[in-house]
């Protein structure tokens, strides 16, 4: 189900590939043929290298009809490709932060994460009120898998459960702002509805970002103090 953008110009198998998409980037659409010429291979070494990215789902291409003669292949990069491209959304997110917290201070800067946080509660809480407790913490782990945090989850011998997410996606923006941790262990205690305590936190160093779920009937059993701890971090 996930799909990581873990592949670079560099892990593709042969260069010519990325000289392939570097073109098809800078130049929108081209032929097998002016590719090949840019390239300096033969038509044939260009098109095999062609089929490898469009299988890959890298490329694809549309035909353009010449009257009786065969057609053109005008060939295209994908979405998909577009996870080559080096971005910068960890940045502009915490440098959009940055400048509402020194523009409205610390207060304002909560205002924005809270309000990102209730437009995710206003999207999920529907689907997860008719749920039974468990099927709730299932729901949940689901949706954050499809968000790409490889989260699990597991039912305790106590009634309680444990939700393990081994990839954060906002990690960087995260480690400059533990409020957006402090807000998504909020954000999951009002989603189902008990208790959550923070275990462990990708941004501390840790391997996972960790949680402890509490139903609502039961009282967790970790230490007040530590309980504390880890519920503003």
């Amino acid at each position: 189900m996930l799909r990581h953008a873990m592949t670079t110009f560099s892990a593709l198998l042969k260069e010519h590939r990325s000289d392939i998409i570097r073109l098809l980037k800078q130049h929108g659409e081209m032929t097998n043929e002016a590719l090949a010429a840019a390239l300096g291979l033969t038509r044939v070494s260009t098109r095999r290298h062609l089929e490898i990215l469009e299988r890959q789902g890298y490329v694809t291409y549309r035909a353009v009809a010449h009257g009786r003669g065969r057609p053109s292949y005008y060939y295209s990069l994908t979405a998909q490709a577009a996870e080559l491209f080096p971005r910068s959304y960890d940045v502009l997110a915490c440098e959009l932060l940055q400048m509402t917290h020194e523009c409205f201070g610390r207060e304002g800067m909560l205002r924005v994460i809270s309000a990102r946080a209730e437009q995710v509660l206003r999207h999920l809480a529907p689907q997860l009120a008719p749920l039974d407790f468990a099927a709730r913490v299932a729901k949940l782990a689901e949706f954050l898998i499809e968000r790409g945090y490889l989260a699990e989850y597991e039912a305790l011998p106590d009634g309680s459960f444990r939700l393990i997410e081994r990839n954060c996606p906002t990690i960087n923006v995260a480690t400059a702002f533990s409020e957006l941790c402090t807000q998504e262990r909020q954000l999951y205690e009002a989603l189902l509805g008990g208790e959550v305590v923070r275990e462990q936190r990708l941004a501390d160093g840790d391997r996972a970002c960790a949680y402890r779920i509490f139903p609502p009937s039961q009282q967790p059993t970790t230490n007040p103090q530590e309980r504390s701890r880890h519920a503003n971090s």
